[in-house]
């Protein structure tokens, strides 16, 4: 559960179980939880209430520091995909390789090549987020949140605000990363 000072509960007893190979979808009205349920899993809130478990561990009192090595585990498309537009396209999908100093950015770019294949967007490279449609950005982002290829990946309304042939195209592109994945 979670509540933000003296208000009611954003979210009240939320269970969720979710097993290696599972594809889950959370449906709710705009407002409803959703996204403050992502951020309460991946340590961003911390609950009023209740524990986390996340890969078999308590998570719930971890401190930032311990977060890093569980989030390294976790790709995430945020809504609007959640890029950094000061970062290329690039830069932005090599973010997760990069960051946790696993590799150089020389080392990341074939994986960041065929991430924005996979998403057709290889021509997309040396731009910035500011130069694309929304539709690509979530692409960009789905590309970003896959190529660690993490044991969890969530996607925060993936779709939300795109037209329906847009919303569409990157539906199939989640489920095609999960039929790849499995």
């Amino acid at each position: 559960s979670l509540r933000f000072d003296e208000g009611p509960n954003v979210l009240d007893d939320v269970s969720l179980e979710m097993w290696t190979g599972d594809t889950k979808i959370i449906l709710g009205a705009a407002g409803a939880g959703k996204s403050v349920m992502f951020k309460v899993a991946l340590g961003l809130l911390k609950p009023t209430a209740g524990r986390i478990y996340l890969f078999g561990q308590d998570v719930t009192d971890y401190k930032e520091g311990q977060w890093y090595e569980v989030r390294s585990h976790i790709g995430v498309l945020f809504q609007e995909g959640g890029l950094f537009d000061s970062l290329t396209i690039e830069e932005n999908v090599a973010y997760p390789l990069v960051n946790r100093a696993t590799m150089t950015p020389e080392q990341a770019r074939p994986h960041v090549e065929e991430a924005l294949r996979f998403v057709e967007l290889g021509q997309t490279m040396a731009k910035f987020p500011s130069e694309l449609s929304g539709g690509m950005r979530r692409r960009v982002g789905i590309a970003r949140a896959g190529i660690s290829d993490p044991a969890l990946l969530l996607y925060d309304s993936p779709t939300a605000g795109l037209d329906p042939i847009t919303a569409n195209r990157i539906m199939a592109l989640i489920l095609q990363e999960r039929e790849t994945r499995n």
